[in-house]
């Protein structure tokens, strides 16, 4: 049964973090945008998910990891708002049906595999998060973006750090 939860985690992951390949008109479709795009929607879900993992986790170091990882992505997704506007890039308000989807499947993993999910999902989104932001850091040319970028993988590399304590 975890196994069929980890595999929906994963799909809802890569899913997660595709560039947006479906715009309105009007939105920029260069790579800064899509990476702040991204990067939103990314942090909207890790706000979620950390939530989440606060109330379901029953290990409290567990339950303390998610709302870091809320934490951190709140005050990230502050920055990544912040540049949007100077850029005149487009967001979303509401998370999108695929971080929607990643909520219910959190919501709906089994209480005894909770913690064991949570390391495990996370440890792939954050590998699969410093993958767009080294494609930002390589093709981006708008500073307030590459910024954003260097910030969320220093971001990143401490949550795999902390992971990494729980065998991931």
């Amino acid at each position: 049964m975890f196994s069929r939860y980890l595999l929906a985690a994963v799909t809802v992951t890569a899913a997660l973090l595709a560039p947006a390949t479906t715009a309105p008109a009007a939105r920029r479709l260069d790579p800064d945008a899509a990476f702040l795009r991204t990067a939103h929607q990314g942090n909207l879900a890790q706000i979620a998910l950390g939530r989440i993992t606060v109330r379901r986790a029953t290990d409290p170091a567990i339950r303390r990891l998610g709302a870091r990882f809320a934490a951190d992505s709140v005050r990230l997704d502050l920055a990544v708002r912040a540049a949007a506007r100077s850029l005149d890039i487009e967001l979303d308000q509401e998370p999108n049906s695929t971080v929607q989807q990643s909520i219910m499947v959190y919501r709906s993993a089994p209480d005894a595999d909770f913690d064991q999910f949570f390391v495990s999902s996370q440890a792939m989104l954050h590998d699969q998060a410093a993958r767009v932001v080294r494609t930002e850091l390589n093709d981006g040319d708008e500073v307030a973006a590459r910024r954003i970028a260097q910030r969320t993988l220093t971001v990143i590399r401490k949550h795999r750090a902390v992971l990494g304590h729980f065998g991931q």
